[in-house]
């Protein structure tokens, strides 16, 4: 502030003396500087007129240890040129491996992205750089905050570009083979191309009910105006349902904390099945006691066989946290109740306690199929019944992570 009220002060005083002592150079000078200053004051004022900064990614989804080219971009458009500009843009810490204009973020596991350069009149500059070595997770890119001014330097000022872009890291994909998992039948036998199941989400009328009709069948207001049990008739369905269920809770007590490896893998292990059920043809979902990072609801994706599917399966995984807010047997017991009969539930954990052993063989015994993908270093205690596959995938992960070593993990936000 005090250099913007000196550069009027001092030509003027500079001018006075010079008119005192019949100093015509020191006039000249007093009204040189006078000029200087307030060319170079509009000229701070108006240098981001015009002046756009933008990112640009190539999709800002990808897999973990992907890279994502993307190329940052300074524009003026206008007629002043931008004498001086430095851009201080906010990246996740290790996303640029090689880079060397990096300097720490005033906030955790963000870095900030210099560049310096200047522009002439309805110039644009691009620098192209290429994210690398991102784990799974959530990332804010920006704001970035330009500093410029004029071309003496005097008055520079500050701008903050307030677009910013998500980038979203799926966790990586495998596929089943690579896993330990047989190619044919992981599962169970495929019936759903030949065998017609009833799809509970349509129904097509109603009939007496018969000895066994499970309760969640029974239609209750038809049944009291005919005053004899109805049961409810559904229309067939010849698609296969697929409902991965994923058990956040790596350790005993949610007090202890997690273990992030062991979590990694859960979420890439949940990936791989929901990426091999939605190519086979599956209605897949995905249900998990761990949440979205700015909700206290357990994580759910109806099963279904939308286009996005997939993707939207990914994204939850991408940005699943490691609180569990209830044992993963209280969610999956909620879905049974909309499951059809004859569908799969794949289940991705690392510990088996008798509340979940319970639910799975419950639901086993409705007539799902039901497997489990261990994670654990040495088999569960529990011993499951007989129906339920149970597969333990440690050691193939282990392997897998040698071969790819994972990215040094950043807190995503």
């Amino acid at each position: 502030m005090w250099l913007k009220n000196f550069w009027i002060s001092f030509p003027l005083l500079l001018a006075f003396a010079g008119i005192v002592v019949g100093s015509t150079p020191l006039v000249g000078l007093a009204a040189f500087l006078l000029f200087a200053g307030l060319m170079a004051d509009q000229w701070s004022k108006h240098v981001f007129d015009n002046l756009h900064y933008e990112r640009r990614l190539q999709g800002n989804r990808a897999f973990a240890g992907e890279r994502l080219p993307v190329t940052l971009r300074l524009i003026n458009d206008k007629f002043l040129p931008v004498p001086w500009i430095e851009v201080r843009d906010p990246i996740p810490e290790g996303a640029l491996v090689d880079e060397q204009h990096l300097v720490q973020a005033p906030f955790p596991n963000y870095v900030l992205l210099m560049r310096s350069t200047h522009l002439g009149a309805y110039e644009r500059i691009s620098w192209p750089v290429e994210f690398s070595s991102l784990p799974r997770g959530f990332y804010r890119l920006g704001p970035a905050r330009l500093t410029s001014g004029d071309i003496f330097g005097l008055f520079p000022t500050e701008r903050e570009e307030y677009g910013g872009d998500n980038v979203i890291i799926y966790p990586k994909v495998y596929t089943l083979p690579e896993l330990g998992l047989p190619a044919e039948r992981p599962f169970g036998e495929r019936k759903g191309r030949d065998r017609i199941f009833e799809d509970p989400s349509r129904i097509a009328g109603i009939r007496d009910y018969r000895p066994g009709d499970p309760m969640r069948r029974i239609d209750w207001k038809a049944s009291a105006r005919r005053g004899e049990l109805q049961s409810k008739v559904y229309e067939p369905s010849a698609t296969l349902h697929m409902l991965i269920a994923v058990n956040v809770h790596t350790l005993a007590h949610s007090w202890e904390g997690y273990v992030p490896e062991l979590l990694e893998r859960l979420l890439s292990v949940a990936a791989s099945v929901a990426s091999y059920g939605f190519d086979q043809g599956y209605a897949i979902g995905l249900t998990a006691n761990g949440s979205y990072p700015t909700s206290d609801r357990p994580m759910h994706i109806p099963v279904g066989r939308r286009s996005d599917q997939l993707a939207r399966v990914l994204e939850a995984l991408a940005v699943i946290g490691p609180l569990t807010l209830t044992p993963l047997e209280t969610v999956i017991d909620r879905e049974l109740q909309s499951f059809p009969f004859g569908a799969t539930l794949v289940c991705v954990t690392t510990r088996m306690d008798e509340g979940l052993a319970a639910s799975l063989e419950h639901i086993a015994a409705a007539g799902h199929a039901v497997t489990v993908l261990s994670l654990a270093e040495k088999p569960f205690d529990i011993e499951l019944a007989g129906r339920i596959r149970v597969f333990d995938l440690d050691l193939a992960m282990r392997s897998l992570e040698a071969r790819d070593p994972p990215p040094v993990k950043v807190q995503a936000i």
